[in-house]
Parts: C-alpha cells; sequence; structure tokens
C-alpha cells in the first residue's frame, strides 16, 4: 500500500438540513486503496461498559451494534435513546386540561 500526501482544497458543504458551512484546505494522507466499506470499531459501551460495535453510514453518522457474538444486527439499547418516539398522543397520558 502507498500512501501519498494529498492538499484538499477548502470548499463548501451543504449539511443534511440545508445550511452550508466552509470547509479549511488542508493536506490529508491517503492510501492508494478505495473506501469501499464504511468504518466500523469494536469499543466499550461508555454507559454500561458493554461490547459494542460502531458502524460508520454512508451518508454521515454512526450506528452502535451490540457486540457479542450472534447480534451482530441488534441496536444496543443504550446509544439509541428516543428511538420509535412519534409526534402522536399517547392514549393512555390523559391530558392536563382535562382535569379542570
Amino acid at each position: 500500500m502507498t500512501e501519498r500526501w494529498y492538499f484538499r482544497k477548502a470548499h463548501t458543504r451543504r449539511l443534511f438540513r440545508g445550511r452550508t458551512i466552509s470547509v479549511r484546505g488542508g493536506w490529508v494522507l491517503r492510501g492508494n486503496e478505495g473506501r469501499s466499506k464504511s468504518a466500523s470499531f469494536k469499543r466499550a459501551c461508555p454507559i454500561c461498559n458493554a461490547p459494542i460495535l460502531s458502524v460508520g453510514m454512508p451518508r454521515g453518522g454512526w450506528v452502535h451494534f451490540e457486540g457479542r457474538n450472534g447480534l451482530t444486527r441488534v441496536k444496543h439499547p443504550c446509544l439509541h435513546l428516543g428511538e420509535g418516539l412519534s409526534a402522536r398522543r399517547d392514549e393512555k397520558t390523559p391530558d392536563l386540561f382535562d382535569f379542570l
């Protein structure tokens, strides 16, 4: 593998929400193999210290899976809080103004 230094030009980048930011130019060390797979790292959960697998997604962001054998597609619950919440009202939760 041959690694070379490349100068990345300054440019503007449009974020997912539509806002644009400017990125400074700088030198980057790259190998000659392409990035065919997203980055993934095995590490310990910062909350419960369980083994997790953190996988970088193609459009940015990270997903954290259980790191034990056989649980490669189960999301780790400590780092995925709030998923599955909706904007609908819960029928079991009473409204504050119903008691007046």
